[in-house]
């Protein structure tokens, strides 16, 4: 394994949807930068509840001894209730994901709501006015090991997994340039 690794939230949801796009990620290549899609996400997490933004960063180790860190936006501790904003729900799947990351990584970081409990997630969709809540159960967390450890493995490999077998899904992405130019 790939002693420089750390694994957070935002390579989990890259991996969700595309592991050619984590793996340009864990080299350093963030085409993002110039996505305006990305930069109105930005926005929006800046500008929105503002009133619960208390962003953390996390540290745990997974099971398997992987580094995980787990950068929060913003959270009502009062409630136990852990935020997460996203601009769209075209990759709802993927957002889900990298929640209930971040609920993992608090739970073995042994952050609990004051009564014991775990924290539960909710993504915040301010353009679309909607919210939905997401929570961590045992299946979510095998599922979470398993996806670190393909990450993990990831790492090491030499080049790139193979392009997305959807090219449409492709021109919303940064890295389409790098993927097909």
């Amino acid at each position: 394994m790939n002693a420089n690794i750390r694994i957070g939230g935002m390579l989990v949801g890259y991996h969700a949807v595309c592991p050619r796009k984590a793996w340009y990620s864990m080299r350093g290549l963030w085409m993002e930068q110039e996505s305006e899609a990305v930069a109105l996400g930005r926005l929006l997490d800046r500008t929105s509840y503002r009133r619960r933004k208390r962003p953390a960063l996390i540290t745990a180790e997974a099971p398997d001894g992987t580094p995980l860190v787990a950068k929060i936006d913003g959270a009502d501790l009062r409630a136990g209730i852990l935020h997460e904003t996203k601009k769209g729900r075209s990759e709802e799947a993927a957002h889900r994901l990298q929640l209930r990351f971040y609920l993992w990584v608090l739970k073995l970081g042994g952050v609990t709501r004051a009564d014991g409990q775990p924290l539960t997630g909710q993504l915040d969709y301010p353009a679309l006015r909607r919210t939905e809540p997401v929570t961590l159960d045992a299946e979510h967390e095998a599922d979470l090991g398993e996806t670190v450890a393909a990450l993990a493995r990831l790492a090491d490999e030499p080049s790139p997994p193979e392009r997305h077998p959807r090219r449409a899904f492709c021109r919303r992405c940064a890295f389409e340039d790098l993927c097909y130019g």
